[in-house]
C-alpha cells in the first residue's frame, strides 16, 4: 500500500506458472549442457545395442550328452576321465563325425566344426556336445550327430582302450533363440555408452585444468608513465 495516495497496491506475484515453467527450463538447460556428453554416449550406445539386436541373425543352441564309463573286464588302466577328455578333443574332428549314422545339416566345407563344440569335466567322465545354427532344428541336428558319431567311435574302439560310450541325453530343438539377447544387448550398449562418455569427460577436465594452470600467459604489470621533467628557463642576455 502507497502511503502518500492511501489507495492499496496489487503485490506482485512471483509463484505463477509460467514463472514455474522458465525455472525449470532454466535449470533444465543447465544439466543439458553439463551432462551433454554422457548423455550423447549413452544414447549412442543404446542405439548400437538396439542395432545389433534387430539386425543380427538368430543363434540356436541344443546339447547331446555322451557318458564314458570303465569296462570292468576290459580295462586298460585309463581312467573314464581321462578318455571323456580325449573324446572331447576328437568329437568335432571331421574324421570322427564320419562316423554318424545321423545326416549332418548343410554347412559350407570346413565349417562344420564351428557348429558342433564339445566341453568336459575335469571330475566327470561326460561329454557335453552343443550344436549351433540358425535354426532350432539344425542345432538339434548337430548335436544329435556328433553325439551318434562318438558313440560309434568309442564302440569301435572299446577293446582298445577298455571303456564303454554311452548316450546319455539327446539334444532337443529349442524353444528360443540364444543370441541375440535384446536386454543384455542393449543394456551392454548402454554401459559402454556411458563408459566412454566417462573417460572422455575425464580426459577433457584434465585437458582443461592443464590449459588453465600452463597455457594461460601471466598478466603483466601496467607501469604507470612518469612524466619527463620540465626543462629549465634559458635566460638570455
Amino acid at each position: 500500500m502507497s502511503k502518500g495516495d492511501g489507495v492499496e497496491q496489487p503485490a506482485r506475484r512471483t509463484g505463477t506458472p509460467a514463472a514455474l515453467v522458465r525455472g525449470v527450463r532454466r535449470r533444465a538447460a543447465a544439466l543439458l549442457r553439463r551432462y551433454a556428453v554422457p548423455i550423447a554416449f549413452g544414447l549412442v550406445g543404446l542405439l548400437g545395442g538396439t542395432a545389433y539386436t534387430l539386425f543380427t541373425p538368430p543363434t540356436y543352441t541344443a546339447t547331446a550328452f555322451v557318458l564314458v564309463v570303465e569296462d570292468g573286464d576290459r580295462q586298460t588302466g585309463g581312467g573314464a576321465v581321462g578318455f571323456a577328455q580325449a573324446y572331447g578333443r576328437l568329437a568335432p574332428l571331421p574324421e570322427t563325425l564320419a562316423w554318424s549314422r545321423r545326416p549332418l545339416p548343410k554347412a559350407p566345407p570346413g565349417e562344420v566344426h564351428e557348429h558342433i563344440q564339445a566341453s568336459t569335466s575335469p571330475d566327470t567322465p561326460l561329454v557335453k556336445l552343443t550344436g549351433r545354427a540358425a535354426t532350432a532344428r539344425d542345432a538339434a541336428a548337430f548335436a544329435n550327430s556328433a553325439a551318434d558319431a562318438l558313440v560309434r567311435y568309442g564302440r569301435a574302439h572299446s577293446a582298445d582302450t577298455g571303456v564303454r560310450v554311452a548316450l546319455m541325453g539327446v539334444a532337443q530343438p529349442p524353444d528360443a533363440p540364444t543370441s541375440p539377447n535384446p536386454p543384455l544387448n542393449i543394456a551392454v550398449g548402454t554401459a559402454s555408452g556411458t563408459l566412454l562418455a566417462g573417460l572422455a569427460a575425464a580426459a577433457l577436465s584434465g585437458s582443461n585444468r592443464r590449459r588453465g594452470r600452463y597455457g594461460a600467459a601471466p598478466a603483466r604489470r601496467r607501469v604507470p608513465e612518469v612524466p619527463a621533467p620540465a626543462a629549465e628557463p634559458v635566460e638570455v642576455r
